[in-house]
C-alpha cells in the first residue's frame, strides 16, 4: 500500500481493520475538503429522492466491495478510492461509522515529518 504524502501530511482510511486508502493533505486538499465529499454525496442522494435506508445500504455495499478487493489484493482504481472516500465519510456523517468508538474503522491523519534543521558550524578565528 502506498501512502500518499502531501506538504501537510496524509489522510489514511481504515475500514474493518485494514488500511484501504491514502490521500495527500496539501493546502488545497485539506481534511475539511475530503470530509465534505461525504456530506455532498448524501445531499445529492437526498435531492434525488433516495431514502436514508437506500443511501446507507449503497454506501456500505460500496465500502465492503472495495474492502474485499483490497483484502484479496486485487487492483483498485484511483477513482474508486475517491468514491470510497466519499462513501466512508458519508457513513461517518450518518453515524454508521464512528471514528472514536469503533476500533476497526476510522481515519488517521499523519502529519508530515519535518526534516531536522541544519545547523551551520560557527567558525572562530
Amino acid at each position: 500500500m502506498t501512502i500518499y504524502n502531501g506538504c501537510d501530511g496524509s489522510l489514511n482510511l481504515i475500514y474493518k481493520g485494514l488500511l484501504v486508502s491514502s490521500f495527500a493533505l496539501t493546502k488545497k486538499k485539506t481534511f475539511e475538503r475530503y470530509k465534505y465529499q461525504g456530506d455532498y454525496l448524501i445531499l445529492e442522494s437526498m435531492r434525488e429522492k433516495k431514502n436514508i435506508k437506500q443511501i446507507i445500504y449503497t454506501l456500505t455495499y460500496f465500502c465492503n466491495m472495495i474492502y474485499n478487493r483490497k483484502k484479496n489484493k486485487q487492483p483498485i482504481r484511483r477513482s474508486d478510492h475517491e468514491l470510497f472516500l466519499s462513501s466512508f465519510f458519508g457513513l461517518m456523517k450518518l453515524k454508521i461509522i464512528d471514528n472514536d468508538d469503533d476500533d476497526g474503522n476510522g481515519y488517521l491523519i499523519m502529519p508530515r515529518k519535518k526534516p531536522p534543521k541544519f545547523k551551520t558550524p560557527i567558525l572562530k578565528n
